[in-house]
């Protein structure tokens, strides 16, 4: 595979081949529990990041975490949304999700996340199973089978997801996806999600096309994630089309990153978090969300 057809090429290629691309995921390594825990559900608020934009018929390039923001942008009409993340477990999950939209109906899908006690793994292996990626199903085989038969309970008894990322599961509103309208519009696109196990620097160097809106999560609120900001927002804005988007959630102050993006020709819209006191006592994180727009 040539990296620089690598855009067109993963639409019609597997997952595991996908993953080979960039150095094939161990699932064996990624089942040992000294690695850091990942999301089930997101606590950044996915509604926020509709009122500041839409994204019907947009190409969008997007960090996974949970999938859930990439689920939001499908449910909302998005043509087709690339995601990466740099870890392995969070990648094997938004691949869990993204099978399970296109494998369940409705009331199941509600039913693995929600359900405690029902002995439900059956929806997972007769199903969701067949369209995981090989090490996807090593991973789940093992997390699903290897302890409880409820999909729920097992997920919570994993040790693989923090376990304040549930909370955000019974939130009102927090997750649209969990309604049936939206539901049915991420299923009908659940396809156009492809996921790179990489990070967003590497993966959007090798895409020579252009995408209408790039969302950044988190990710300057860490030199793990971001080493270096300015050279990561020039790479961002070398794969954005005329007039293209940048979606950002920081924790710390935006002041930090408004000068890259002036410099770089973009107008800013900032919401600043509600109630941002209030949240130190909550598990909802206190983020702006900003929306760079090319002028």
């Amino acid at each position: 595979m040539e990296r620089k057809n690598l855009l067109n090429l993963a639409q019609t290629v597997s997952q595991d081949e996908i993953y080979n691309f960039f150095g094939k995921i161990d699932s064996s390594k990624v089942l040992v529990k000294r690695t850091y825990p990942v999301w089930t559900f997101t606590n950044e608020s996915v509604g926020e990041l509709g009122k500041l934009t839409n994204f019907r018929n947009k190409k969008i390039f997007s960090i996974l975490g949970s999938a859930d923001q990439a689920i939001y942008f499908l449910a909302n009409s998005a043509k087709l949304v690339i995601n990466c993340d740099i870890r392995d477990r969070a990648c094997l999950f938004g691949e869990f999700k993204k099978a399970a939209l296109e494998s369940l109906n409705f009331e199941e899908f509600k039913n693995i996340f929600f359900e405690k006690e029902q002995k439900n793994s059956n929806l997972y292996f007769e199903k969701i199973r067949l369209n995981l990626s090989q090490g996807a199903r090593h991973f789940f085989d093992y997390s699903l089978d290897g302890l409880s038969r409820n999909v729920r309970s097992s997920f919570e008894k994993s040790g693989f997801f923090y376990k304040e990322s549930w909370y955000f599961l019974n939130k009102k509103h927090w997750l649209p996806y969990f309604e049936k309208k939206y539901f049915k519009m991420a299923k009908k696109r659940a396809r156009s999600l492809l996921i790179f196990n990489t990070s967003l620097e590497n993966a959007i160097k090798y895409f020579h096309q252009r995408f209408d809106l790039i969302y950044t999560s988190n990710i300057f609120d860490s030199s793990k994630y971001c080493s270096d900001p300015e050279q990561t927002f020039i790479r961002i804005d070398m794969a954005l089309r005329k007039r293209g988007e940048i979606l950002i959630t920081t924790q710390e102050n935006p002041q930090r990153i408004i000068p890259i993006l002036e410099k770089l020709g973009y107008n800013l819209t900032i919401k600043d978090p509600k109630r941002k006191f209030l949240t130190l006592f909550l598990k909802t994180y206190a983020y702006y969300y900003i929306l760079a727009k090319k002028k």
